[in-house]
């Protein structure tokens, strides 16, 4: 599957932190790091971004390089809202300009847009981090128990204890499965980093 264009990730990291400041998110790089895991996975897209368990669950550093050269091009900038947080990731005029002119492109992903956004917009550092590590030992152990893939999550993150880890991994089974079944991009043209549409 050929990578989806680089100004159509661009225009999607705009409207995912769009959406995500929308429900009550400061949109910094910990919200789109996770929403971005889940969205890659859910949209079977190709968006290059390879995640690892790093400090705060899965985490790209492809995708942390990518919005550095998105803020070098001025296509986004991080604004320091709240004191103890970290910065927020809003669009330039510039930015808005690449999301406008991608939008067909965006479109696509609506659906799963508003859902993550609507998952994810008022959670904390710590939510985000014990949902998308659920996430993630799911994605990589569908056919466990529960119990099991609490197990995991714990052995990844020993400070979240086995009790919530359970309670994080029926979290991630009520969300993602009903949206792995319904969710159909349909999408006729999608730009890929070699310029052609399919």
């Amino acid at each position: 599957m050929e990578r989806l264009s680089y100004s159509s990730r661009c225009a999607l990291v705009i409207e995912l932190a769009r959406k995500l400041r929308s429900r009550g998110s400061w949109a910094g790089e910990t919200h789109l790091q996770k929403a971005f895991y889940i969205l890659q996975d859910l949209s079977k897209s190709n968006f290059g971004y390879k995640f690892v368990i790093y400090k705060h669950g899965p985490y790209s550093f492809d995708l942390n390089n990518e919005l550095g050269a998105m803020r070098a091009a001025n296509i986004v900038e991080f604004e320091f809202t709240r004191e103890g947080y970290g910065p927020t990731i809003v669009p330039t005029p510039f930015g808005e300009r690449v999301r406008a002119a991608n939008m067909e492109n965006v479109e696509t992903f609506e659906p799963l847009l508003d859902f993550i956004s609507e998952w994810f917009g008022a959670s904390d550092v710590r939510h985000l981090e014990k949902i998308a590590t659920a996430y993630y030992v799911t994605k990589k152990n569908p056919r466990d128990p529960a119990i099991e893939r609490a197990k995991k999550l714990n052995a990844l993150k020993p400070h979240i204890d086995i009790r919530t880890a359970e309670d994080a991994v029926r979290i991630v089974d009520e969300k993602r499965k009903p949206i792995r079944h319904n969710f159909s991009r349909g999408r006729t043209r999608v730009v890929s980093d070699r310029g052609s549409a399919r």
